[in-house]
């Protein structure tokens, strides 16, 4: 019996000094597989949730644009260079909105994918409104273009299947998947088709805000989930589903946006500055002008004075403020008018980061337009 006793002991012994090892081995092929995982460095917080959206559970974006900072002047730190040192995937905007980063790029991640969503297959480009009662457009928003006078209105071809309207002489919208060219009056001609690639208006003078138009951020989900299968191809399917899924979202999401926001597509309104007529172009509805002329710069006597008699003579419903800006100035400009009081925010500002944050900051923009624009 002691024998046996034995053997079973030294039995037991031997399996454990043989189990040890492929524990360890276990363990260290999970580490490298867990290190394998594609690193991911995005920019402003609309493309770091759509692209964790499609990563799921394989890996972590990084965000270099904190969420209360403008992509225009961040300052570009230690942390971001060693971010895009390790990077095996880039996601911005582009140079139009992330003028920050243009050289670092270049510099600091030579070796990693680039994905410029601007360039994305099926992302749908206006032109920028000048002129009037909207920005100047002298700022980093655009790379060096010079002011258009576009007659002093902008006319847009942005919607699905409506006609064109004429939103108090301001803004024509016009978004017909597939519409052939239109002449404008010479000013901006936009290829608005899914599957375009050259675009006949100067990206200089293109309206940067591109995913404010939730098509749009259908467009980006597919370009970031090819993308991430190409240098990713073992977890491709993952990509794909989470994409799909994410897709099917934004589409519900766009069809219960025209829903809610149709019955309100003439009433007008103001936003603080000009960066929202993909949205108002997706969903139909009439902005006709931004407080600020000049981002930046704030709004003087003179400009204060039009803006009320604007807000006044059109009857308009609303001022949107945004969460970034001082709205110190927003009592002088509802003084002795009819509008209401809203808030759009562009670039998520208010939202948690993460996966659902744009998803989240559409939705929250449809809602505060339904609630200003249909308040009596």
């Amino acid at each position: 019996m002691m024998t046996l006793k034995a053997s079973s002991t030294g039995l037991k012994k031997l399996a454990s000094k043989i189990a040890l090892p492929a524990l360890l081995l276990s363990a260290i092929a999970g580490t490298s597989a867990a290190s394998a995982a594609p690193k991911v460095v995005t920019t402003i917080a609309p493309v770091h949730s759509i692209t964790q959206a499609i990563l799921g559970d394989v890996s972590k974006a990084e965000m270099l644009v904190p969420q209360n900072a403008s992509p225009h002047s961040t300052d570009f730190r230690p942390s971001q260079a060693k971010a895009l040192q390790q990077a095996d995937l880039v996601v911005w905007v582009g140079p139009g909105i992330e003028t920050f980063l243009i050289d670092p790029l270049k510099t600091l991640a030579s070796k990693a994918h680039v994905l410029e969503l601007m360039d994305a297959k099926g992302i749908k480009r206006l032109t920028v409104r000048t002129g009037g009662d909207w920005e100047k457009h002298k700022h980093d928003d655009h790379d060096d273009h010079k002011d258009h006078d576009h007659d002093k209105e902008a006319k847009h071809d942005d919607h699905d299947d409506h006609k064109d309207h004429d939103h108090d002489k301001e803004a024509k919208h016009d978004d017909h998947d597939d519409h052939k060219d239109h002449d404008h009056d010479k000013e901006a001609k936009h290829d608005d088709h899914d599957d375009h690639k050259d675009h006949d208006h100067d990206k200089a003078g293109t309206d940067n805000h591109i995913w404010l138009d939730p098509q749009n951020g259908i467009a980006m989900a597919e370009a970031i989930a090819a993308e991430l299968s190409e240098i990713d191809p073992d977890n491709a399917k993952i990509y794909e589903q989470n994409k799909n899924a994410l897709v099917e979202k934004l589409a519900a999401l766009i069809k219960d946006g025209k829903k809610d926001l149709a019955p309100l597509s003439k009433r007008p309104f103001l936003v603080f500055h000009d960066a929202y007529q993909y949205l108002e172009a997706r969903f139909d509805l009439s902005a006709t002008g931004s407080i600020m002329l000049q981002p930046g710069v704030a709004p003087g006597a003179a400009r204060v004075k039009e803006v009320r008699k604007k807000l006044t003579d059109l009857k308009a419903v609303c001022l949107f403020t945004e969460p970034q800006f001082s709205d110190k100035i927003v009592p002088v400009l509802l003084e002795n008018t009819p509008a209401k009081l809203g808030s759009l925010d562009p670039i998520g500002a208010t939202q948690k980061a993460g996966a659902d944050l744009y998803l989240n900051l559409i939705r929250s923009n449809i809602k505060a337009l339904k609630e200003c624009l249909s308040a009596s």
